[in-house]
């Protein structure tokens, strides 16, 4: 058999999800899981982003952007506040307790990109479905608690 040389993720951040950092530390686009085995992937901030909120990301353009209505590529939970000048880690798979949601989530639904830039809802819109995420139980908060399982979009009518 051949052999391939392959070395994981790493399993120790080199500082904690929740923290933002003034210069970049790892390679952007490194992906790292926590002892949850949650996953998250190293990325440049983006204006206004608190934690919860959701981005379109785009690791050629090393870019982040707050999702909203007809966005298109990989999605990812931020971890922390950053801005254009941070840097963090941002959720793609696994259990998030700190989605942000746009009104009242209720439990086991799809979600949608909304018009609310950073903030997703259960309200079926059309083109804006997230494939690869869902609500695990019902808040009327700010923020509830996801499942995450490498969520894009695609801007398409999904029927």
């Amino acid at each position: 058999f051949p052999s391939h040389d392959t070395t994981g993720f790493p399993e120790v951040f080199h500082g904690s999800t929740t923290d933002a950092d003034s210069t970049q530390q790892v390679p952007l686009g490194t992906r790292a899981k926590d002892a949850n085995g949650n996953e998250y992937v190293y990325l440049r901030g983006t204006a206004s982003t608190v934690a919860g909120l959701w981005v379109v990301y785009d690791l050629n353009a090393s870019t982040t952007t707050l999702a909203s209505a007809n966005a298109v590529g990989p999605l990812a939970v931020a971890g922390t506040a950053t801005t254009v000048n941070l840097y963090g880690w941002y959720q793609v798979y696994g259990k998030n307790t700190q989605a942000a949601n746009l009104g009242a989530v209720a439990a086991t639904k799809a979600l949608y990109l909304t018009a609310t830039a950073g903030y997703v809802d259960d309200a079926d819109v059309a083109g804006d479905a997230i494939i690869g995420a869902y609500s695990m139980a019902a808040n009327s908060g700010s923020a509830f608690t996801a499942w995450l399982n490498y969520p894009m979009v695609q801007d398409i009518a999904i029927d």
